[in-house]
């Protein structure tokens, strides 16, 4: 991050910390069951996250999320097998306000599968959920998939593998 908004590297971990008190990770976890009538209630108050970079992993049937833009607010439809990365006021003082999206791929020739180790358990194998792929070509198809609908993007890219 630090370098897609120019800055030195490690500006925004020298930023974070102070001699005497380190950054901090936390973890909320926050359990919202669908509710029967989602039409009764406005849910939690509008808000910005107070911290830097946050993880959100969403239930993929309970929608919530809302993201403000030329002040309306806006469903954010939860994605599949996906982790939402918000950025916290701190990462929008540092940044000035900067949008920067940032990336970190495998090389084109990566060849991406299940780690064989998270595919045993004691005494029993683990089906695999995915194909062995080159990471080149599944750009290719994904580019290809670009401007169809999000949710099944990533399946779709698979299937055409």
């Amino acid at each position: 991050m630090d370098e897609n908004l120019g800055l030195p590297i490690g500006y925004i971990k020298k930023a974070f910390n102070v001699e005497e008190a380190d950054a901090f990770f936390g973890t909320k976890v926050s359990h919202y069951p669908p509710c029967p009538h989602p039409e009764r209630l406005n849910g939690l108050r509008a808000h910005t996250d107070a911290g830097g970079v946050i993880l959100l992993f969403q239930d993929d049937e309970v929608s919530g999320l809302q993201i403000l833009k030329g002040g309306q607010w806006i469903d954010v439809q939860p994605l599949s097998n996906a982790i939402v990365i918000n950025i916290g006021d701190q990462i929008e003082v540092l940044s000035n306000g900067r949008s920067i999206a940032s990336f970190y791929n495998p090389s084109m020739k990566a060849t991406m599968a299940p780690a064989p180790e998270l595919m045993e358990k004691v005494n029993q194998e683990v089906d695999q959920n995915y194909p062995k792929f080159v990471f080149g070509d599944y750009m290719s198809v994904y580019a290809e998939q670009k401007f169809l609908p999000k949710e099944p993007r990533f399946q779709a890219a698979v299937r055409a593998m």
